[in-house]
């Protein structure tokens, strides 16, 4: 027994919408600018509470919405890549802290934003993401937070 079977009314009406649809429009591929985003997500990360030893974090620029701090974060585990991550603390449950990064070269570009909501406890940290630096590669990074229905960012950082 055949997988499908057809009929002439079938066979006619899809040579009839191949017909009809441009030559190149289903074959060609999107080819994406040189300059474009990839990611718009958190990319490969990792937990900065269980990878980057506590005495290896240091703080970044911060911004305060009342008493909530909004800050960008770094560190490393020693002779490793340093990592950037983005904290929220004095917050309340319901509270977001998102970290907003981007990379660029001279030929391409990729961002992304790892978000955590606060659930307890009062303070909250993002997945940190892996500082690209080098050979013309550039990564930025920014801590944003929601707090008390108010948006800041705090300063980027190169």
């Amino acid at each position: 027994m055949p997988l499908f079977a057809t009929s002439g009314t079938a066979v006619t009406v899809v040579a009839a919408l191949l017909l009809a649809t441009p030559a190149g429009a289903a074959a060609a591929p999107r080819t994406p600018p040189a300059r474009h985003t990839t990611a718009d997500s958190c990319g490969p990360s990792v937990n900065p509470n269980s990878y980057i030893p506590s005495a290896r974090r240091h703080n970044g620029p911060a911004v305060k919405i009342g008493s909530t701090k909004i800050q960008l974060r770094y560190g490393n585990r020693p002779g490793g890549p340093r990592y950037y991550w983005a904290t929220i603390t004095h917050a309340s449950r319901g509270d977001n802290v998102a970290l907003h990064w981007h990379i660029e070269s001279d030929s391409w570009y990729d961002s992304g934003v790892c978000s955590a909501t606060v659930h307890s406890g009062g303070s909250q940290n993002t997945r940190a993401v892996k500082d690209v630096h080098g050979g013309g590669v550039h990564l930025e990074a920014q801590a944003c937070g929601k707090h008390a229905g108010h948006n800041k960012c705090a300063p980027p950082r190169p």
